[in-house]
């Protein structure tokens, strides 16, 4: 049995009280009562873990989660104090109130990408002038899990003066083309590298603003500025200062990516008198969707609003399963599919 009582709502360090219970062998009570210390703090742990994914998400995961989370539990916990313990029959119990590194277990969660799978996976474009600024940011998207659009695919789908604006900071611009490319969130800004001297050495001083914009809304859902003196070379100093702001950044993303809802449009040719059924099928089959809203018919379609908790690919993925939806178009939020009548059905 598992008995947790959250007594503080530090979002680094989380004071909870577990249970553990380890069964008396051979007469070795000190033993046991070992081993049912490591069951409390491997229950706080997994109690910690259960309140940054769902428990479908760790029964999915639980070989990965056991591997590389719950086997080194101890090390997630700061301290601990056995608060009671006592015998049961051939039992050992012990209630011990731990305090647990939240914030390490988010950062191991990042690192395997199950934080990232569990949100979402929401595609990033990175839109940076400075070519190793921008491959190593993307790079970086890519070892936490994010999926990242390719850079040269967006260069040669978009005009060069385009391109030219976006790179120089027109985030308008640079909205229209993350979602003509499939990213539902891009990365903008500027970097600066400067050379200076400390005591005779070479010194680099980076210095990036990076803002992360939501493509279907514009809405910004993070801006940094990070400002490094490094003592490398100048490549050197780029990739850490890169990697950091990048680990920042996806910081926010997994912070606000679910919490606002993205609205996806269907266009739905063919639907005639169909419209409310259609309404019904995909609101039972998109999961994720707040609302199913008509906003338009016409007399060769109808187009439907879906607000949803989902990432646009997943309600893509769910449409493409409706029977009947054969698919025409999917770009941005927006997805073209039409309504085929099926035999002896009107």
């Amino acid at each position: 049995m598992l008995l947790v009582f959250v007594l503080s709502s530090d979002t680094t360090i989380k004071e909870v009280m577990v249970e553990g219970v380890s069964s008396i062998e051979g007469g070795r009570k000190d033993i046991a009562r070992d081993h049912a210390i490591k069951d409390a703090l491997r229950k706080a742990v997994e109690q910690a873990v259960g309140t940054f994914i769902s428990s479908e998400t760790v029964v999915e995961n639980y070989e990965v989660l056991s591997d590389r989370i719950y086997s080194k539990a101890e090390g997630y916990v700061a301290e601990y104090k056995v608060l009671r313990e006592k015998e049961e029959r051939d039992l050992y119990r012990v209630l011990i109130s731990a305090k647990v590194k939240m914030g390490d277990i988010k950062d191991d969660l990042k690192a395997i990408g199950i934080l990232v799978e569990y949100l979402g996976r929401p595609r990033i474009a990175v839109l940076l002038e400075d070519e190793d600024i921008r491959g190593t940011i993307e790079d970086q998207f890519v070892s936490l899990g994010f999926p990242v659009v390719d850079f040269k695919t967006i260069e040669k789908n978009t005009e060069k003066d385009k391109m030219k604006a976006v790179l120089e900071g027109d985030e308008n611009l640079a909205k229209e083309i993350a979602l003509r490319n499939g990213a539902e969130v891009f990365v903008i800004g500027s970097s600066k590298v400067t050379e200076g001297d400390y005591r005779g050495k070479k010194v680099y001083e980076v210095v990036i603003r990076a803002k992360v914009v939501e493509s279907s809304t514009g809405s910004i859902i993070s801006s940094k500025v990070l400002t490094k003196k490094l003592p490398f070379d100048e490549m050197k100093a780029k990739v850490e200062s890169s990697k950091e702001i990048a680990n920042l950044l996806s910081d926010e993303i997994l912070k606000n990516w679910k919490g606002s809802p993205r609205v996806v449009y269907l266009k739905v040719y063919n639907a005639g008198n169909k419209v409310k059924s259609i309404k019904a099928e995909i609101s039972g089959k998109v999961r994720g969707a707040r609302s199913v809203n008509v906003k338009e018919i016409r007399k060769n379609y109808a187009v439907f609003e879906i607000i949803t908790n989902s990432t646009v690919q997943e309600v893509f993925d769910d449409i493409s399963e409706i029977d009947g939806f054969e698919v025409l178009r999917f770009e941005g939020s927006e997805i073209e599919v039409r309504y085929l009548r099926k035999k002896g059905k009107p």
